[in-house]
C-alpha cells in the first residue's frame, strides 16, 4: 500500500464520537505557513508518523564537538568503513579534515515543542526545554524532513514543506473529533518477555479499523478481519492463531501479516521508547484499550545527560556528557539489539550502562529491566567514548575501551 493511500485511510477514518482518553496519543499542534494562514490539528507527519511515541531522525548541523579531542584521539576513532583507523600520514596534507559521521538527533515526537522550517531540507528543532537543535534531513531516513506532511483542520489537507513557516506541537484536546474506532495498544509477548504499549503491526497498522490478512484453511484468497474484532495472535507453526472478541479462532497463514514476512511488530510507550520485534522473536499479543496518561504531557522537559563514568583504571568523572560524542540530552535515544528486538530507549529511562565486551553492553533502566544490547555504535566498540563536562570549563575524554560502566542520574 502506498504512503498515499494509507494517508487517505487514515483520514477516511476520523468521524464524529465520543472523546476518549485514548486519543492524548495522537501528534497534534498547529502548522503555520509562509502566508500566515494557521492550521490546527492531528498531525500525520512524512514519513508515516502519527503518534507522539513515534521517532523522528534528523542530522545535527553543525557539530562541534570534535574539536575538543587531540590527533591522537581522533586517529583512533573507528570511522565507519574504516576499520583502521585513519592514515595520518595522508591526512597531514589537510589539517581540517576529521573523522566524518552522521550526528543523528533521534527522538520521539513528545519531546519536541516546535519546527521551524529554515530550507529545502533544513529546519530548527525546539525541545521542550526551549533548548534549539539545526538540523537537516538524514541521509539514512531522508522522508522525515524536507517532505509534504498531512494535517486534519476541519477537512484534509496536505501540505508541501515549502509552504510550512513553523510546527508548533500542542497537547491533544479532551475534545477532538477522534478516530472511528481506535488506536492498537496492548501487550507483545517476546522470547524476552513482555512489552505493553502502542502497537504497528507489520510496521505500518495502528489502528483497529485497518485488517489482519491471512490465508484461512486451503483458500487461495486472503481473508481480511479488523483488528478491533481481534482479541489475541499467537505464532503458531508458519502462521499464527487469531482469537476474536467472539471466542472464535482461525489459524491464518501464507500473508506477510502473519508469517516470517512480517516486517516487524513495533512496541512504542512514552515510559521506555520503542522495540520493533522481528517475527523470529515475537509470540503474542493481546490487545486492550488505552490506558490514560500516555499523551504530550506525558513526556517530561529533557535536560542535559548527567553521569558518573568510572574508567577501567579506578578513575570517577561526573557531571553532564556527551554520550558516542553525539547524545547530550535525556530525551535523545540509545538504540541496541537483543535477540531479534531493536530497542530505541531515551536516556531518561536508563539507570545504567556497564561495558561486557567490545559487542554488546549491559543496559539497566530505571524500572528495573536490565537488557544486553549489541549491533549499534551506541552499544559496541564503535561507540567514539564520552567527553564529561567538569567544572570550571574543564572536560575530560574517555574512549569506550576505557569505560568500565556509567550510571546516569
Amino acid at each position: 500500500m502506498s504512503f498515499l493511500s494509507r494517508l487517505v485511510m487514515f483520514l477516511l477514518l476520523l468521524a464524529a464520537c465520543p472523546a476518549r482518553a485514548q486519543y492524548e496519543g495522537l501528534i497534534y499542534g498547529e502548522v503555520i505557513l509562509k502566508d500566515k494562514t494557521v492550521l490546527t490539528g492531528p498531525i500525520r507527519w512524512s514519513g508515516g508518523q502519527v503518534l507522539w511515541t513515534d521517532i523522528l531522525l534528523v542530522s545535527k548541523q553543525n557539530s562541534y564537538i570534535l574539536n575538543y579531542l587531540n590527533k591522537e584521539q581522533l586517529g583512533k576513532l573507528n570511522n565507519a568503513g574504516d576499520e583502521g583507523g585513519f592514515d595520518w600520514q595522508f591526512m597531514d596534507l589537510w589539517k581540517d579534515k576529521q573523522p566524518q559521521r552522521q550526528n543523528e538527533l533521534l527522538c520521539q515526537f513528545g519531546d519536541i515543542a516546535s519546527i521551524h522550517v529554515t530550507g529545502p531540507r533544513e529546519a530548527q528543532i525546539f525541545l521542550k526545554n526551549g533548548s534549539k537543535l539545526r538540523v537537516a534531513a538524514s541521509p539514512d531516513e531522508s522522508r522525515h524532513l524536507g517532505k509534504s506532511i498531512s494535517i486534519y483542520s476541519g477537512s484534509f489537507r496536505r501540505i508541501s514543506w515549502e509552504q510550512i513557516s513553523w510546527i508548533k506541537f500542542r497537547a491533544t484536546p479532551a475534545n477532538l473529533v477522534p478516530l472511528k474506532g481506535r488506536l492498537l495498544y496492548g501487550t507483545v509477548r517476546t522470547s524476552r518477555g513482555d512489552l505493553s504499549g502502542f502497537i504497528q503491526w507489520d510496521k505500518i497498522k495502528f489502528h483497529s479499523r485497518q485488517k489482519l490478512q491471512g490465508k484461512v484453511g486451503n483458500n487461495t484468497e486472503n481473508s481480511e478481519f479488523r483488528f478491533e474484532d481481534i482479541q489475541s495472535i499467537e505464532k503458531r507453526d508458519k502462521g499464527a492463531i487469531v482469537k476474536f472478541h467472539s471466542d472464535k479462532k482461525l489459524f491464518l497463514k501464507n500473508n506477510g501479516d502473519v508469517n516470517a514476512a512480517n516486517r516487524g511488530i513495533v512496541v512504542m510507550h512514552p515510559e521506555w521508547g520503542r522495540a520493533i520485534v522481528e517475527w523470529s522473536a515475537f509470540q503474542s499479543v493481546r490487545f486492550t484499550r488505552v490506558p490514560d496518561g500516555l499523551g504530550y504531557a506525558n513526556y517530561p522537559k529533557p535536560s542535559r545527560i548527567y553521569a558518573t563514568v568510572r574508567m577501567k583504571n579506578g578513575e570517577v568523572y561526573k557531571g553532564n556528557c556527551t554520550f558516542d560524542l553525539d547524545e547530550d540530552w535525556t530525551a535523545e535515544l540509545l538504540e541496541g539489539t537483543s535477540h531479534d528486538i531493536h530497542y530505541q530507549i531515551p536516556f531518561r529511562t536508563i539507570s545504567g550502562i556497564s561495558i561486557q565486551d567490545g559487542a554488546n553492553a549491559r543496559i539497566v533502566l530505571k524500572d528495573g529491566r536490565v537488557l544486553l544490547l549489541s549491533n549499534h555504535n551506541d552499544v559496541t566498540d564503535k561507540n567514539w567514548g564520552l567527553i564529561v563536562w567538569l567544572k570550571n570549563s574543564r572536560y575530560k575524554y574517555i574512549a569506550w575501551n576505557q569505560v568500565n560502566d556509567i550510571t546516569f542520574r
